[in-house]
């Protein structure tokens, strides 16, 4: 018989009431090895060398310096177009679990984010672009999550999902093998024309 003793009575309560997820930071401190192999400072350096050759790859080579400095008038002007689009594609899906999508191109959703790479605070990350222009069905609505570092229960404040089969590798996070559910904006989505 199941024990509901230990089960909160309101989802709400205290970080003490809750039962912490198994992805809860302190436990994983706890339980791993740190990673003593870089100085924390060349780590850093490392990520943001990574990180401009990644904008290179998908933006080109003029589009990267306005990722990097400020954009002057005449940038403003050529990417006006780039911006028009994706504050048109912003509308708000309603998707639900089942539904079939189509992952937007990556300078799409490149047009989206602001400089640390983040659509209101969700980061889109280097694993996520391969899955670009491909199709997959929506495995879940994202409402609420736990943040790992404190164990408090958040609710999503934009609408976000999780796809089916479309999971973090860690390629670009030190070859991390814990095979998280990468987190969508609908607006990095868009519903295909025909089913698959």
């Amino acid at each position: 018989m199941f024990n509901t003793s230990n089960v909160p009575k309101q989802i709400t309560g205290t970080v003490e009431d809750l039962k912490f997820c198994q992805y809860y930071y302190r436990d994983l401190e706890e339980a791993t090895l740190p990673d003593a192999r870089l100085a924390l400072r060349l780590r850093r350096y490392w990520w943001i060398l990574k990180k401009h050759v990644w904008h290179t790859s998908i933006l080109g080579r003029h589009a990267i310096r306005s990722r990097i400095l400020p954009p002057t008038k005449l940038e403003k002007s050529a990417f006006k177009v780039t911006i028009t689009s994706a504050k048109e594609n912003s509308k708000i899906l309603n998707l639900q679990e089942g539904e079939w999508v189509e992952v937007r191109a990556a300078t799409e959703i490149f047009a989206t984010l602001d400089r640390q790479d983040k659509l209101r605070g969700l980061r889109f990350t280097p694993e996520m672009a391969k899955f670009c222009g491909k199709r997959f069905k929506v495995y879940k609505k994202l409402d609420k999550i736990i943040l790992e570092a404190t164990g408090e229960l958040r609710k999503i404040k934009t609408p976000t999902v999780l796809l089916e089969g479309v999971f973090c590798d860690g390629t670009a996070h030190g070859g991390c093998d814990r095979t998280c559910f990468c987190f969508w904006r609908e607006q990095w989505l868009k519903r295909p024309s025909s089913k698959t």
